[in-house]
């Protein structure tokens, strides 16, 4: 029998411990030491698999050699290792904003890794992604400034991330990173839905016997499945892992998961992630999750969701976000802020993609606004 793509390995791994497993009967999984067309624990750890590929192994489901459980071994230390240091971080952050009188819900890492997994070594972590009011935001950001995070990117021109933006990265001085969030994705989804009916879907969580916030199992469910079709293209295994977890352990109410996804303009991103995920990982869909992932959405929603999944790199999803934003002054803006940014904004960004005109830069926005015009 010919060995499986290296890609379909990880995803194996990715689905560990999922009902209805569509795996082969007897077969383990084996990795390889190294090589380009190989699967390896280097490339589980890239991933951030080591937690499922540990469990995997223990349960016998896995085939290393020592040589292999001791790399593996070692990588998910280094994971839970960052998983601590992003969690200390996270109650630096929270104790501030709660003095501060600012609402503060976790999003992803810590908030799924320790409720819907049954053990947190499984979903490994490195940066912490916080969601706070729009109204709140730029305050949140003064304070993280206080406590000594940089920001490794400015907005392109002040009042941009309120307006138009999903996060900003906050940069701490052990390197760790914080996303300040004040709404859940990027682009035309971002802008339908409305962030602050958000913190009416906030429920407690324990986390090392503090109480945090995070999104309730319905918002949940949506999150998941935005991460997982809007993040990146394709999905990212860990992604798609996610989007699962909460589908089979979580008391979802999907008659709720529907109607907050139509009222928010998410149906068809939902639909789309639900059949990727059961897709990949080889799992069955229980019976509400199935009749959600056939749900078609609105024409726009289902336009708007090939931006990001068809041409991605060819600024698709500025183009359908462009194109959501509702009035032509504020179009404007967004172009201009785009394409002009400011000077500090440009320095920045050279120092992280190498040097950019602002000639060239300004090209790239008139190309969108020419395409969403077509």
């Amino acid at each position: 029998m010919d060995p499986e793509p290296p890609e379909r390995i990880y995803e194996r791994i990715a689905a560990y411990g999922l009902p209805a497993l569509a795996a082969r009967e007897g077969e383990k999984v084996t990795l390889r030491h190294s090589g380009e067309r190989a699967a390896t624990v280097r490339g589980v750890e890239a991933r951030r698999l080591t937690g499922l590929a540990m469990a995997m192994a223990e349960a016998g489901e896995l085939a290393l050699e020592s040589e292999q459980w001791n790399e593996l071994r070692e990588a998910q230390r280094r994971a839970m290792f960052l998983a601590l240091g992003a969690e200390r971080m996270l109650f630096r952050a929270s104790e501030a904003f709660a003095e501060a009188g600012i609402d503060a819900v976790v999003l992803k890492g810590p908030s799924m890794a320790h409720t819907i997994y049954p053990d947190p070594s499984w979903r490994p972590f490195g940066d912490i992604d916080l969601l706070v009011r729009t109204r709140d935001w730029r305050r949140a950001c003064g304070l993280l400034t206080e406590l000594g995070f940089t920001r490794p990117l400015p907005e392109p021109r002040p009042g941009f991330s309120e307006r138009f933006g999903k996060a900003a990265t906050h940069r701490g001085v052990d390197g760790l990173e914080l996303d300040l969030h004040r709404t859940l994705v990027v682009g035309p989804f971002g802008l339908w839905l409305e962030p602050d009916e958000l913190f009416e879907h906030a429920i407690l969580f324990h986390l090392w016997g503090r109480e945090l916030r995070r999104l309730d199992d319905t918002a949940l469910v949506l999150h998941a499945c935005l991460n997982a079709s809007l993040g990146q293209h394709p999905p990212l295994a860990l992604s798609l892992r996610d989007v699962a977890q909460v589908v089979w352990n979580t008391n979802t109410d999907w008659t709720a998961v529907c109607g907050l996804a139509e009222r928010w303009g998410v149906t068809a991103v939902c639909a789309h992630a639900l059949r990727s995920a059961a897709k990949t990982l080889c799992f069955a869909l229980p019976e509400g999750a199935a009749s959600a992932a056939v749900a078609k959405g609105q024409r726009r929603e289902r336009r708007a969701l090939r931006a990001y999944t068809t041409n991605r790199r060819r600024g698709g999803t500025a183009v359908a976000n462009l194109q959501a934003i509702p009035g032509l002054r504020k179009k404007i803006a967004y172009v201009w802020a785009m394409g002009v940014p400011s000077r500090e904004f440009m320095r920045r960004l050279a120092a992280q993609e190498g040097n950019r005109s602002r000639l060239r830069r300004l090209a790239v926005p008139l190309r969108w606004a020419t395409s969403a015009r077509r």
